[in-house]
């Protein structure tokens, strides 16, 4: 009986591999280009953070050698019908695993997201002087953001 079972088995098993290899299911569909975007990214991680009135400086490091700052005018996380908006912020506990993503579409900047602590408690946060107008927080890209 158990050779039977096992006749049977190994029969199935050569049959179903001989179906499998004749069936017309494509395992790589074709690369339409069409339907590609031209949307890139560029990350790096955030040192620190700090918080001034109209905007934000972010300390990044530049592609492991080098530190790089940028300020982000903080009337972009405001967004309206005509003007999308182009500061977005995502949590994660970790200060470690901060980031700064930037957006591309084509060579225009597009949105920057800054995935960082949402406590201002965590050590990563700081504050810059309120008293001090920053500069930067009238431009409309990050052309200055250096990888």
């Amino acid at each position: 009986m158990k050779k039977f079972i096992a006749v049977v088995l190994g029969a199935l098993l050569v049959f179903g591999a001989i179906f499998a290899a004749d069936s017309n299911v494509k395992t790589n569909p074709e690369r339409d280009e069409s339907k590609w975007t031209d949307l890139s990214y560029e990350n790096a991680p955030i040192l620190k953070i700090l918080d001034g009135k109209d905007g934000y400086v972010v300390i990044y490091q530049k592609n492991k050698i080098g530190v790089g700052q940028t300020v982000i005018p903080k009337k972009w996380a405001n967004g309206t019908p005509d003007a999308p908006r182009k500061l977005k912020f995502r949590n994660t506990k970790n200060p470690q695993e901060a980031f700064i993503t930037i957006v591309k579409k084509g060579s225009e900047f597009k949105r920057v997201i800054l995935t960082i602590p949402m406590s201002k408690r965590n050590a990563l946060w700081g504050v810059v002087d309120y008293s001090v107008p920053l500069e930067g927080t009238d431009k409309e890209n990050l052309d200055d953001v250096v990888f």
